[in-house]
């Protein structure tokens, strides 16, 4: 799942509350191993360049 694209679509909808809710559904995706390290840090890098708050 390329969580990086959903919170980019989502922001650019103007969606910040589904923006939120794709980064703490990759925050438990990755606490149960289902999320590469490059997934995270690609999310990591999209929410700096364009935070939800």
């Amino acid at each position: 799942m390329d969580y990086a694209a959903m919170y980019r679509q989502a922001m650019a909808d103007g969606a910040t509350d589904y923006a939120h809710s794709i980064v703490v559904s990759a925050t438990q995706a990755a606490e149960a191993g289902g999320v590469s390290p490059e997934e995270l840090s690609a999310l990591v890098a999209e929410v700096k360049e364009n935070p939800c708050a």
